[in-house]
Order: C-alpha cells, then sequence, then structure tokens
C-alpha cells in the first residue's frame, strides 16, 4: 500500500496518461521513505493522521520528480534540461532515463522531520592518546 493515491497525485499535480507507470512509481516511493525511516530508528506503523498526512505528501512529491513531465509535447520524455539559441538556431536537451529511482530528498526529509546533520567523532586509525 503507497503513501499517496494515484488520485492524490492527480489532484495535485494533474492527470497523468500512465497510471500503472504512477502506481509503480508511488509504490517505490513508498518503500524509499520506509527504508530511510527505519535507517533513521522512526517508528511509522500506526501513523497519525499529521504524520500520515505528511507521508502522503513526501510520496507525491518524490514520484512528481521521477515521473516523466508531459506538459510540452515538443520537449523529449525524459529532458531535465533544455537549451535553446536564437541564432544560428539551436537546440540542445539534456536526457535523464525515464523512470529513475526514487531518492528521499532534503525537502522530504524536512517534510518528515528527520532532517538534520548528526554530529560526532572517530578514533583516528594509529593514535594511542
Amino acid at each position: 500500500m503507497s503513501y499517496a493515491t494515484v488520485d492524490q497525485y492527480e489532484a495535485r499535480y494533474g492527470a497523468v496518461s500512465d497510471v500503472g507507470m504512477l502506481q509503480e512509481c508511488l509504490d517505490d516511493c513508498t518503500v524509499a521513505i520506509n527504508i530511510e525511516l527505519a535507517r533513521r530508528h522512526v517508528d511509522y506503523a500506526d501513523p497519525s493522521d499529521e504524520f500520515a498526512d505528511r507521508l502522503m505528501r513526501a510520496c507525491r512529491s518524490m514520484a512528481k520528480r521521477v515521473m516523466p513531465d508531459e506538459g510540452a509535447s515538443d520537449i523529449p520524455v525524459g529532458a531535465t534540461q533544455v537549451s535553446v539559441t536564437a541564432g544560428p538556431y539551436t537546440q540542445q536537451y539534456t536526457l535523464a532515463r525515464t523512470y529513475g529511482t526514487p531518492k528521499v530528498g532534503d525537502e522530504e526529509r524536512l517534510l518528515l522531520g528527520i532532517a538534520g546533520a548528526r554530529i560526532g567523532f572517530g578514533a583516528l586509525a594509529g593514535r594511542d592518546d
């Protein structure tokens, strides 16, 4: 079960043509969130309503990053950067995979309350003091 549904995604970002791919993407994002929460020892088994809403928003945000953009028909699917020059008529695209691996970004970590650096130290090898 994903933290976000197709309907929740489409309510925020608009309709998508490949609902199956979107559902797979939402499932993958949920797994990535679960891994990050487990790594940080956060119990997410029975979330409160507020935390469930945060999980849904983080899942939607991650899915938006890895789903192909269907907005512009003259830009190829998977384009991450477009450069256009007026003369001498240059147009350049930087392409990425159509469906990337979802990663929990800094914005999602902030949203989930697991952002922040940990400070620590480690003994250097060979030191006796």
